[in-house]
C-alpha cells in the first residue's frame, strides 16, 4: 500500500501563523515606502507652484502675485474709504446688489488663479472670467477644475473626487444651497503673516509673502520686500481639509497663529483655523519657500522660528531643519 505524507493540524497551523507574522512584518514596510513615494509627489506639487511664482516674477517686474484680490468689504484700491468692494445680489448672484454696478463686486479671487498660466493650466485660467466674481455662474465652471498640483496624494478619502471639491460653506457661495459641491480644492494654502511674539521694524500686519490687496496702501510684495531673504521666508504650506481650501477663493490664506492651534493638529481637520498648517503626513508638514525651495516643517518646531519664517521682515533669520 502507497503512503504519502502530508501536514498534520499542528503544521498546518504553524505555517499559517508564519506566514501571518511575515505579513505583519511586510504591511508597514509596504505601506511606509508609499506614503514616501506620496510625499515625494507632494514636495513636487510644491515645487512646481515655487516655479510657477517665479515664472510670474520673471514677467512681473520682481513682483509676486498678490495673495487675493477683492476683498468684500474692503475699500478698492486707489478709492476713498466709503468705496468698497460688495457681495453679490443675495438672490441671484450674477446680479451685482441693487443699485450698483458689476464693478462694485469683490472678485474674490486667490493667487492660486494668477500663477495657472505657469502650470500648464492655461485652459483653466482662461475660461475663468476676471471681469466677474467667483460665485458667478459663469465661473461656475472654471472653478470646479481639480487642479492636480493643487492635490495632495496622502489624502486617504475614498472616490474619485473625495477631497478635491469643496463644499458651498467652505468659499463664498452662500446662495447656494448647502451640500451642493462646487469648487475644487487646495490642499495648499498662502501665508499673510505671523502673530506670534515678535517685534520687527514694521507692524507684523501683512508681513507675510502673500497680502491681499484692499486700500490704498497695500501693493503686492517685491523681491526687494523679502528684507529676511527669500530662502528664510515661507510663502505658502500644506493646509489639509481646511474649510476654506479652495483653490480660487481668497480665503485659501491664512495667518500663522500658534497661541491658537499647534502645528499639525489632527482636530482641526475640515474646521476654519487661524492657523492652518495641517497634513496628512506622519510628523509634519511641507512648506514652499519664497525661492522656490521646499522644506520639512517638523511637528515640533518652535513657534518662534515657524513666525520667522513666514514673515518677510522678522529682523531674525531662520534655521531650516
Amino acid at each position: 500500500m502507497l503512503r504519502f505524507k502530508a501536514f498534520t493540524l499542528v503544521e498546518l497551523l504553524v505555517v499559517i501563523a508564519i506566514i501571518g507574522m511575515l505579513l505583519a512584518l511586510l504591511l508597514p514596510a509596504v505601506q511606509s515606502a508609499r506614503e514616501a513615494a506620496r510625499m515625494t509627489q507632494c514636495k513636487n506639487n510644491l515645487r512646481q507652484v515655487g516655479i510657477a511664482f517665479h515664472s510670474y516674477t520673471d514677467i512681473h517686474a520682481g513682483v509676486f502675485p498678490p495673495g487675493g484680490y477683492g476683498q468684500r468689504g474692503t475699500t478698492k484700491p486707489g478709492k476713498p474709504s466709503t468705496d468698497r468692494w460688495m457681495t453679490p445680489n443675495s438672490t441671484d448672484p450674477s446680479q451685482p446688489p441693487n443699485g450698483r454696478t458689476a464693478a462694485d463686486v469683490g472678485s474674490e479671487i486667490a493667487w492660486n488663479l494668477f500663477i495657472l498660466p505657469f502650470m500648464e493650466q492655461s485652459a483653466v485660467y482662461d475660461m475663468y472670467d476676471q471681469t466677474l466674481w467667483i460665485d458667478h455662474p459663469d465661473n461656475i465652471r472654471a472653478v470646479q477644475n481639480v487642479v492636480p498640483t493643487f492635490i495632495c496624494p496622502s489624502y486617504g478619502g475614498a472616490g474619485a473626487n473625495a477631497g478635491k471639491i469643496t463644499r458651498t460653506e467652505t468659499t463664498p457661495f452662500g446662495t447656494v444651497p448647502q451640500g451642493t459641491f462646487r469648487c475644487a480644492r487646495s490642499y495648499y494654502g498662502g501665508l499673510t503673516t505671523s502673530k506670534v511674539v515678535f517685534t520687527s521694524r514694521d507692524s507684523l500686519d501683512n508681513n507675510g509673502m502673500l497680502i491681499i490687496i484692499a486700500g490704498n496702501d497695500t501693493v503686492p510684495v517685491s523681491i526687494a520686500d523679502v528684507l529676511d531673504g527669500l530662502s528664510n521666508t515661507l510663502m505658502v504650506s500644506e493646509d489639509s481639509d481646511h474649510m476654506d481650501g479652495a483653490w480660487a477663493s481668497i480665503r485659501n490664506l491664512w495667518e500663522h497663529r500658534a497661541d491658537l492651534h499647534p502645528l499639525n493638529q489632527r482636530e482641526n481637520r475640515g474646521k476654519t483655523t487661524a492657523n492652518g498648517f495641517q497634513s496628512y503626513h506622519p510628523g509634519g508638514v511641507f512648506g514652499q519657500y519664497a525661492d522656490g525651495s521646499v522644506h520639512f516643517i517638523p511637528n515640533r518646531i518652535d513657534p518662534n522660528i515657524l513666525g520667522s519664517r513666514v514673515n518677510r521682515k522678522s529682523g531674525s533669520v531662520p534655521v531650516h531643519n
